[in-house]
């Protein structure tokens, strides 16, 4: 599809974006380096990780993309994801049916991403066999549909204890601000930047344009903190249902200095699980109605 002069400069200036599949409930959502190429986009990943036997049981994804300064737009892609695995013959064909194209694609990603890359291969002895680069596959995401959203810039936040994860990683993504909200519509994932608060065992998330969730479904909710080496990356994934709420502005918006704009939509997170990442060290918890969170000093 054609995207608009303002979207294709965002896409060159990013260097991450989250890319959300549907799963079995909420969907499943992570941070990705990508290229931008031949009206598509590229990303690489490990054979054995859970987006890849996701997007073979439904190719039907979606990717957003933050500016980096916090201002402007950013920009909600979605479309279908295709793999291409080393050891598929039916990936080489694919592949050297799109000509010279391909390998310049895989030239960009690597040219753009060059500082992942290089932390990357400064940490291999650390990274998991599943991950190296023999047991890596090559995602292209098709857009079919493409939308500038609204950048989001809360003020600064209060810290919030995040449950079910170590403390060093609840530390780690204490004070991040915005977070990534993903559900579906229509059958499609649809991604959105969200200011967030806890409120006792559940989240209240602070959404600041359409499109609105339906008025109740399986939603995710992931706080993360990007860094240019994979080994050092941290973030938490919250999963469970999300619903509307009439009553929660206040209470979220205590948590930044000086609240949040007018407007909006608040909703309610009903997590039912945590999942986290330290790194390529995954782990998760199952969280009950009686776990209690905490918020307040990280000290």
């Amino acid at each position: 599809m054609h995207l608009e002069s303002e979207q294709r400069r965002l896409l060159g200036r990013a260097r991450i974006g989250m890319l959300a599949l549907r799963g079995s409930g909420p969907p499943l959502v992570n941070p990705a380096a990508f290229h931008f190429g031949g009206g598509a986009l590229w990303m690489t990943t490990s054979r054995y990780a859970a987006k890849v036997a996701l997007a073979r049981r439904d190719p039907r994804a979606a990717f957003l993309v933050s500016p980096p300064e916090e201002d402007g737009h950013g920009l909600l892609l979605q479309g279908l994801l295709e793999l291409y695995d080393p050891f598929s013959l039916p990936s080489h064909l694919r592949a050297l049916a799109q000509g010279p194209g391909f390998a310049l694609n895989l030239a960009g990603y690597a040219l753009k991403n060059a500082l992942f890359v290089g932390g990357y291969l400064l940490d291999l002895a650390r990274v998991p066999l599943a991950w190296w680069p023999q047991n890596r596959v090559l995602l292209r995401l098709r857009p079919d549909h493409a939308r500038l959203v609204p950048a989001l810039a809360p003020p600064p936040a209060a810290p919030a204890r995040l449950p079910g994860v170590p403390p060093d990683l609840a530390l780690a993504v204490a004070r991040c601000r915005v977070g990534q909200l993903c559900w579906l519509s229509a059958g499609r994932p649809v991604l959105a930047n969200v200011a967030w608060a806890l409120d006792g065992p559940e989240v209240l998330v602070w959404l600041p344009s359409l499109p609105r969730p339906p008025r109740a479904t399986a939603a995710t909710l992931v706080v993360e903190r990007h860094r240019l080496r994979s080994t050092r990356v941290r973030g938490v994934a919250l999963r469970g249902r999300l619903a509307p709420e009439e009553s929660g502005r206040e209470a979220l918006a205590a948590r930044y200095e000086g609240g949040l704009p007018e407007g909006g939509t608040v909703l309610r997170l009903r997590p039912r699980r945590a999942t986290w990442w330290r790194g390529f060290e995954v782990g998760g918890t199952r969280l009950h109605r009686d776990r209690g969170w905490a918020a307040g000093s990280m000290d």
